[in-house]
């Protein structure tokens, strides 16, 4: 998939995508909660722009692992976030912060297996976890729920969006409480 079409057009679509956010973030005339929900809207919108470049088949096993396993979590982790945020906003207090990152601690040290698999980038697993239309495997990772459209799904790329959310927000807990 070094070149292929999917990748190229995933690859725009997720740069249209961030600048939307930014675009967001930067406007002046909407209250956080409103930019908020925008961002979470605007990520499901890209989602399934995304999910129309998906090709009934993928013509290499190695073009569905990279796709399933680090295209998509890019854009469903950019909803994951912005929920995890939306959240924070509303309950905006430094007790709420500290207990919110010992949750996410926690989360991510009862998932330790899955998260030393993804950052020393393993493969032993990909084949079972990230080809197309295996049934997703819940986790507490994930506040939403996932698709269950066979051809937009594997076992594990919500673990991954998951996993980017949670470290993402985490970073985001620490720098409030410093």
């Amino acid at each position: 998939m070094n070149n292929s079409p999917l990748k190229v057009h995933a690859v725009s679509l997720h740069r249209q995508l961030v600048d939307q956010l930014l675009m967001i973030c930067q406007d002046g005339n909407m209250e956080v909660e409103k930019k908020l929900h925008t961002a979470v809207l605007t990520s499901e919108e890209f989602l399934d722009y995304l999910y129309e470049l998906i090709p009934h088949r993928f013509d290499h096993v190695q073009d569905e692992i990279l796709f399933f396993k680090s295209i998509k979590p890019l854009f469903t982790a950019e909803k994951e976030y912005h929920q995890r945020l939306y959240h924070a906003k509303i309950w905006q207090d430094d007790q709420f912060y500290g207990a919110e990152l010992k949750r996410m601690e926690k989360l991510l040290a009862t998932n330790v297996e899955f998260v030393s698999y993804y950052h020393n980038q393993h493969t032993y697993n990909d084949m079972a976890w990230f080809t197309q239309g295996q049934a997703p495997l819940p986790t507490s990772l994930c506040l939403s729920v996932w698709e269950t459209n066979p051809k937009h799904t594997s076992a594990r790329d919500g673990w991954v969006s998951g996993l980017m959310a949670v470290e993402r927000y985490k970073s985001w807990l620490e720098a409030k409480m410093l």
